[in-house]
Parts: structure tokens; sequence; C-alpha cells
């Protein structure tokens, strides 16, 4: 697509010229392109995404009506990417598990498991399950998100005396509900 800047030609031009090219203006700059092909027919999968895209705009005008996240999407907005743009970026967006650090669990009561989660906007919870080696849960619970470090901490709360091939799953949710899954077997 072209991009014309302080063109005095087609300055502040916007709309359709023949069947040829289209004129539009994104953030006080003037944006040329090719007119685009629509068959009037959508495939499965094409219908599947604008389906998806329909929920991330209802996801993004709730964001956006909610103030506190109003606020945080805006905080990160610049350079012509708006509240509303992040927001429907953080719906096709799941949080990311960097690290799930184990070496303090020894399945003693109060052991800890430290989960390293980021997002591109937030993670709004980290969730721990600990299961045997024969698949049999010991545990499930939420972890802490620390002030200081911003990881996340979980602390045992039940006593797991076979250690030895027990399943720690740690589950990552960020705002819109997008969910991350990671296994570590010890």
């Amino acid at each position: 697509m072209a991009k014309s800047n302080k063109n005095v030609i087609v300055h502040g031009l916007s709309g359709k010229v023949g069947d040829l090219v289209v004129f539009r203006q994104r953030f006080g700059k003037t944006v040329v392109g090719k007119i685009p092909f629509n068959s009037g027919k959508l495939s499965d999968s094409q219908q599947a995404v604008r389906e998806k895209f329909l929920k991330a705009v209802a996801w993004a005008k709730s964001a956006l009506a909610d103030a506190d996240l109003k606020v945080l999407y805006s905080l990160r907005a610049n350079g012509g990417v708006t509240a509303f743009n992040l927001a429907i970026g953080d719906f096709f967006t799941a949080p990311e598990i960097t690290d799930v650090i184990t070496g303090s669990y020894t399945g003693t009561l109060g052991d800890k498991i430290e989960v390293l989660a980021t997002d591109d906007t937030k993670v709004a919870e980290v969730t721990i399950i600990i299961e045997t080696a024969d698949g049999t849960q010991v545990e499930q619970g939420l972890a802490t998100q620390q002030s200081d470090t911003g990881n996340w901490l979980y602390t045992a709360t039940l006593g797991n005396p076979l250690v030895a091939g027990t399943k720690i799953t740690v589950i990552a949710k960020d705002l819109p509900g997008n969910l991350r899954k990671v296994e570590k077997v010890m």
C-alpha cells in the first residue's frame, strides 16, 4: 500500500477513484491502496476468522468501557496504535510461560513453586496443579504475583510424599481469557 506525505494533490483526499485505487486518511496521512477484491462468498475458514474478530471487537469495547482497563491499554497506546487496537491484539495473544522453577519443591507443606509468566498487556492469574506420577491430583490453587519481581509464587498447601514423577501443570490466563499451559515433570 502506497503512502503519501504532504502531497498537495492528494493531501486530505479520501475515497475510491474509479475501480483502481482507494485513498484513506490514517493519523493525518493519506494512504493509497488498491481496491480490495470481494467475491461476496466466505469460505468456512474466512467465516471462522470473521467470527473470532467480532469476538475480539466485543472484548475491546467491553475492556475500554472499564475505566481501569481503559487506562491500562491507553498507557501503551502511541505512534498511531490506539488503546482499541491494543485490546484487539491482546485478545489474539495468549500469555507466555518462560520458566517454572521447582527447585525448592520437595513435597513438603509450604514449599514454593515460582513461575515466570508474561503477556503483551497483563497476566491476570496463574493456576498450579500438582499431580502424583500416577495422575492423582495432590492439590490445585492460584499463585500470587510478587510485587518486587512480577513473578508468580505458589506455596504448597499439602504434602506430597512421592515427589519423583510428580507433574506440575501451570496455566497462565490473561485479561481476555487466553490460556497458556505448561507441564513439568519432576
